[in-house]
């Protein structure tokens, strides 16, 4: 980890540790060895020249992190540290201790390093600079990473964030995308590692589009300044020839007077080997001018090359990053078909698994408890009285059984994607007198009054089976909490696209903390006011057809004051 970390940064600290230059002056002749760099620093420590103690301590402990001795360049960089307090640089105070934190993380220190980052933190928050106290916040980030202080990591790249965007830092910017990418998959929050990975690979898309931008206009610069070289030695040339023309003209002409006064005296003849060598001359003149003309032609050529050379190379780049991008997608696509799959298989055992549950208890247990009362009774145990209390209990019992096994059937359907909405006009009021004729013998075993108060001609446009299903189970749960002497009221109104219709009773009703788990997906059941067990699927069948129909279903209730179970269906068009 403490590898990956490095690798990460040296490019940024390398270009932080290039201003370090500043920290003392060059000396004329540069030592060559680390140990030469040691024994000119102890010689300036001691005559108390600290700029040059420091300027080479930093030399010697730079040239032991080339080597890797981690070690010796932590005690080199400290010993800079104590000469520098005199200098009072507080900017190359800055860069030795974001070196020392680099350090420290390479041997996986990660305290000291966390340590040495705050030191420097310090430093830059004091002089102001924005992007200091950022890329040095992202490096703390990133040291509380590999320490798995997630929490702590958010808190600092939720204000390394702030000032990204503050100064336009594309660059930190993306960094601290990438560490909050490594947060969230530390904090298993996969969601969010997904979309800090997403916004990561877009602005590394957008910075290195703008690399490309940028290479491509130097590109276009250079082939412009070719074109300018090409047209200055197109000037030189004509400017040459003209002056050739020139030259053969006066040349021609001396010739011509040289024939005239070939009998002419010494005088003449000293003339005459005077303009030959003037001839000479000029021809040295263009001989040079031609080799000028050769170099111009060739710095052209070469700078056609380098052109070329730039070209090839912006394409590979283009290419590399095009292929980079396709694999990123890849994975992208891969992780997400995987976590939808891993959401899928869990939601199938949690369903496997309830399945079983409930086969295995809620239907064998009324069952068994049916073939042995009717095995004793076979066996004439029961006189005639006890046989018809007997028969009535059997009665309820395997009607609740019956009703059971509906709802589970039902709800594996629609989990299985088997349902379908056959939507059709009916009058709600006939639909609720269908139901309340089999339920009303549950509600006088208990002494529970059911009244239906639908109101006439209330036609609905939904599917009749589900919002039989949706009655009968909120007619159901409501005698299953009721105790005797309690009612139960079934009533509805009607606007102007929907009827809304209510489920009314006063029962034991309910805390607010079970009304709000009442919809969701966890699948619960509690019993009844005579210990009446159920499978928990009523209430999500009943959110399920109610919602595929275009409704809605909600509740109201109070502990000891009842409760309202609430649904809406859309409006028949008459």
């Amino acid at each position: 980890m403490g590898r990956d970390f490095i690798n990460k940064h040296v490019l940024i600290i390398y270009l932080l540790t290039i201003s370090y230059i500043g920290l003392s002056s060059i000396p004329k002749q540069e030592p060559q060895k680390v140990e030469e760099f040691i024994v000119l620093a102890k010689q300036f420590e001691s005559a108390g020249n600290a700029n040059q103690a420091v300027y080479y301590y930093d030399k010697a402990a730079n040239a032991y992190w080339g080597l890797n001795d981690y070690r010796n360049a932590i005690m080199y960089f400290e010993k800079a540290l104590e000469n520098i307090g005199k200098v009072g640089n507080k900017n190359g105070e800055k860069l030795l201790y974001i070196n020392l934190g680099l350090l420290y993380s390479e041997i996986a220190d990660y305290a000291h390093a966390q340590k040495s980052f705050e030191n420097a933190l310090n430093i830059a928050r004091s002089s102001g600079k924005k992007q200091d106290i950022g890329q040095i916040l992202y490096n703390i980030s990133t040291v509380q990473i590999e320490q798995e202080n997630f929490h702590e990591a958010l808190a600092t790249l939720n204000k390394t964030e702030s000032i990204a965007l503050e100064i336009s830092d594309q660059r930190l910017l993306r960094n601290v995308y990438y560490n909050y990418n490594r947060v969230y998959e530390g904090l298993k929050n996969t969601e969010k590692a997904a979309e800090y990975f997403n916004l990561y690979a877009i602005l590394t898309k957008k910075i290195q589009a703008e690399e490309i931008r940028k290479k491509e206009l130097q590109a276009k610069a250079m082939v412009d300044s070719a074109g300018r070289v090409v047209q200055q030695v197109s000037q030189e040339k004509e400017h040459t020839e003209k002056r050739l023309v020139e030259t053969s003209k006066e040349l021609k002409e001396k010739e011509q007077t040289l024939k005239k006064v070939e009998e002419l005296t010494r005088e003449q003849q000293m003339q005459i080997e005077l303009l030959n060598a003037e001839m000479k001359l000029r021809d040295a003149v263009i001989q040079h001018q031609k080799l000028l003309q050769k170099v111009y032609i060739g710095l052209i050529i070469f700078s056609l090359a380098f052109a070329a050379v730039l070209y090839y190379a912006y394409v590979q780049k283009r290419r590399a990053n095009r292929l980079l991008k396709e694999k990123n997608d890849e994975i992208s696509r891969q992780r997400d078909a995987i976590s939808r799959q891993a959401d899928e298989l869990r939601e199938l055992n949690a369903l496997k698994d309830k399945l079983f549950s409930i086969i295995a208890h809620d239907l064998r247990s009324p069952l068994f408890s049916l073939i042995t009362m009717l095995n004793i009774a076979k066996e004439g145990h029961f006189s005639p009285e006890n046989f018809k209390e007997i028969l009535d209990e059997l009665s309820v019992n395997v009607n609740h059984t019956t009703a059971l096994l509906e709802n589970l059937l039902t709800w594996a359907k629609t989990q299985m994607h088997g349902v379908k909405v056959n939507p059709q006009n009916f009058d709600l009021n006939q639909l609720v007198n269908s139901r309340i004729q089999p339920l009303n013998e549950a509600a006088e075993v208990k002494e529970i009054q059911l009244k239906n108060n639908i109101s006439q001609g209330a036609f609905v446009f939904a599917d009749a089976d589900m919002a039989d299903i949706v009655i009968r189970n909120l007619i159901s749960n409501a005698i299953k909490f009721c105790n005797a002497g309690d009612r139960i009221t079934i009533w509805s109104t009607t606007g102007a696209d929907k009827v809304t219709v209510c489920v009314e009773d006063t029962g034991r009703g309910m805390t607010s903390d079970v009304l709000q788990k009442l919809f969701g997906t966890q699948i619960t059941s509690t019993p009844g006011t005579k210990n009446e067990k159920g499978t928990g699927l009523g209430l999500i069948l009943c959110k399920e057809f109610v919602q595929m129909n275009g409704g809605e279903i909600w509740a109201e209730s109070q502990p000891d004051k009842g409760s309202k179970f609430f649904f809406t269906l859309p409006k028949a068009s008459v």
